[in-house]
């Protein structure tokens, strides 16, 4: 779980997972005796500014204090290991997608700064919301419906499943229709919703009644 980047600035995106707890960038390819200071933050705005600053590394010092926000106490660190500036987000939750940057301070008679930025994207796994009553009974040849929904980032796929056999599948949402129901559309029926950060399954119980 990290990103790259040189004192060129190139970065690439990144998506971490709420259930991972944590999120770390490792802006790799630091020339040392080139660079003075990195700091990580948020990004100001539209600006290329980096405000608040969470982390502040001097090179051959380590880390210097810094006034970090009240949501971020206790949760960001970073260290310069190895030719490797790294930044850490612990306890990630929701609250914490955002763009974050680096700023790396190059020696000189006159100091000069890059800065590069990412965007954190916090993923869901899936919550089933809504799914037909669980023991379910009906008339044989009668019309029925089941469905099921669900919610998540990335919004999550859902299936119904008999049998081993997905016969229905939708975003976020799966409706199941039988328009004469009979003896053999009974038994256990999966509701299954997935996305990249995880997947979920509720299960019900079809019964059908003989009509006479």
């Amino acid at each position: 779980m990290c990103y790259c980047c040189s004192n060129s600035t190139t970065v690439h995106n990144k998506i971490s997972r709420e259930d991972c707890h944590r999120a770390e960038w490792v802006f790799c390819e630091l020339y040392l005796d080139d660079v003075g200071r990195v700091r990580f933050g948020l990004r100001r705005d539209a600006y290329d500014l980096i405000e608040p600053v969470l982390v502040s590394l001097e090179v051959g010092f380590g880390s210097s204090p810094v006034q970090v926000p009240p949501a971020y106490s206790g949760r960001v660190s970073g260290n310069i290991f190895s030719g490797q500036a790294n930044f850490t987000i612990s306890s990630i939750t929701k609250q914490d997608e955002n763009v974050y940057g680096c700023e790396i301070e190059l020696r000189g008679v006159i100091p000069r700064t890059r800065v590069d930025f990412v965007q954190l994207a916090v993923e869901e796994t899936p919550v089933i919301t809504y799914l037909t009553a669980v023991n379910s009974s009906y008339r044989e040849g009668s019309a029925v419906n089941i469905s099921c929904k669900a919610k998540g980032k990335p919004d999550p796929e859902v299936r119904w499943i008999h049998n081993e056999e997905v016969k229905s599948f939708g975003s976020k949402t799966a409706h199941l229709t039988f328009s004469s129901i009979s003896k053999a559309d009974k038994g256990i029926y999966t509701c299954r919703a997935n996305n990249s950060a995880g997947i979920i399954e509720k299960r019900l119980k079809l019964v059908v009644n003989c009509e006479y």
